[in-house]
């Protein structure tokens, strides 16, 4: 894969947190707990988003108290706050259970997730910066470039996607929507996660994936807003088995 001459720290990119971040896509962000509930908590949701724990499934606060060595209190702390994000739920007097929305309410969610999505793109494409749009147009470039074949190239597909998409939020300057959006991202890669199997017969790189995303990197650079909008929603909706190879 070509190296891109930018970096991830260059005119731009930290203008806005996107909280969809290159460790997101490689495990997971920081979370907002401190201490030992904190370490519990980034390893939890690691597990979540590898979709090592599976829809439905019953966690024991016990049993994750021995595995961790630590009491109950950092574990409940812990759990209570990834119930918050989306990805458990709380079983008084049992723990606690990962979610288990039905195939509609996870297809409501891409919806969602690809509309929010959409509204940035647009943003970005209204108030973005000649500079910054050119450096968008390197980062999409070089991902199209990616032949993902061996592991780096996976881990680089994913670092490329994380810092584009950060890009986009900070060209977009619009606080209130990168808010809304930073737990949408980590639940799009955990329901993406529930479907890995169904994506292990593909091969070679997301080429669709990699058109789209230079379709909509043209459409911002041009100003187009509605273009940009509605190929941003292309991009999500499309082709989800190529999202499940790539994160």
């Amino acid at each position: 894969m070509t190296q891109s001459k930018h970096s991830p720290h260059s005119r731009g990119a930290n203008a806005v947190g996107s909280a969809w971040n290159r460790s997101i896509l490689r495990g997971v962000r920081a979370n907002d707990l401190s201490g030992k509930a904190g370490e519990i908590a980034a390893e939890l949701e690691e597990r979540l988003v590898r979709g090592d724990y599976r829809f439905g499934e019953t966690l024991s606060i016990y049993s994750l108290a021995a595995e961790f060595g630590a009491s109950r209190q950092p574990v409940s702390s812990a759990v209570l706050y990834l119930g918050t994000i989306g990805y458990l739920e709380i079983i008084p007097q049992v723990g606690c259970r990962v979610v288990s929305p039905s195939s509609q309410d996870v297809q409501d969610f891409y919806v969602l997730f690809a509309r929010t999505e959409a509204l940035i793109a647009r943003f970005a494409a209204e108030r973005h910066e000649a500079i910054e749009a050119e450096e968008l147009a390197a980062i999409a470039e070089d991902l199209s470039l990616n032949s993902f074949q061996s592991s780096y190239d996976r881990r680089a597909m994913a670092d490329g996607i994380s810092i584009f998409h950060d890009r986009m939020s900070a060209m977009a300057r619009s606080q209130i929507l990168v808010d809304r959006i930073s737990n949408q991202r980590r639940i799009f890669r955990f329901y993406l996660s529930q479907n890995r199997g169904e994506s292990r017969n593909l091969s070679g790189p997301p080429q669709k994936m990699n058109a789209l995303r230079k379709q909509l990197t043209a459409a911002i650079q041009s100003r187009e807003v509605n273009q940009a909008e509605s190929l941003m929603e292309q991009y999500i909706l499309d082709d989800l088995q190529d999202w499940t190879r790539v994160v």
